[in-house]
């Protein structure tokens, strides 16, 4: 498995392992016809963010031969600043982590993870922090064998004009992404 820098080239396949992981993951808990509509052609913006990525953003790609197999999205903490007001000291969030339910378990996303944790590191946003759709078990407990723990920040989420409650997760701006293997 390689874990390299998204560009514009890899906007389908993302959006492929985002479809795939949502549908699986989130079933029972997001809308049947919600999941059914999900767009499968990325957006002009996501494909412009992944040519030309603002500061204090990246997305990482984990792909097994000629395939993405998953994904993660992260940069500033987007609740706490905006683009232009961020930077070192400010809280980092990984925006999204999906990996293709073919490959859960193998170790992609805790690969992902910890790219994201060093590339967090390097931009000097700490301490991380992630949201997570209450009811989703699976990615919990994936972020607390990390080291995340929850903060008891809640918030709604809204998909196709729905609202679903939402959990935030951090990770202690002291914990070293090398230590967390």
């Amino acid at each position: 498995m390689k874990i390299r820098t998204a560009g514009p080239a890899d906007a389908d396949e993302i959006v492929e392992v985002r479809n795939a992981s949502w549908r699986a993951a989130y079933r029972g808990l997001i809308a049947d016809d919600t999941l059914a509509a999900l767009r499968d052609e990325p957006g002009e913006a996501f494909v412009m963010n992944l040519s030309s990525p603002p500061p204090f953003w990246l997305t990482l790609v984990a792909e097994r031969g000629p395939d993405v197999i998953g994904y993660i999205m992260l940069g500033w903490d987007t609740r706490e600043s905006d683009s232009d007001q961020t930077g070192p000291g400010e809280p980092g969030e990984v925006w999204a982590l999906y990996v293709h339910p073919d490959r859960w378990g193998t170790g992609v996303g805790r690969a992902l993870m910890r790219e994201a944790h060093k590339a967090l590191d390097e931009f000097g946003l700490a301490p991380i922090r992630v949201w997570v759709l209450e009811g989703n078990d699976v990615g919990r407990r994936f972020y607390e064998r990390y080291g995340f723990v929850a903060d008891g920040e809640r918030t709604d989420y809204e998909v196709d004009g729905r609202t679903y409650p939402i959990v935030r997760l951090a990770l202690p701006g002291d914990r070293v992404a090398d230590e967390l293997v």
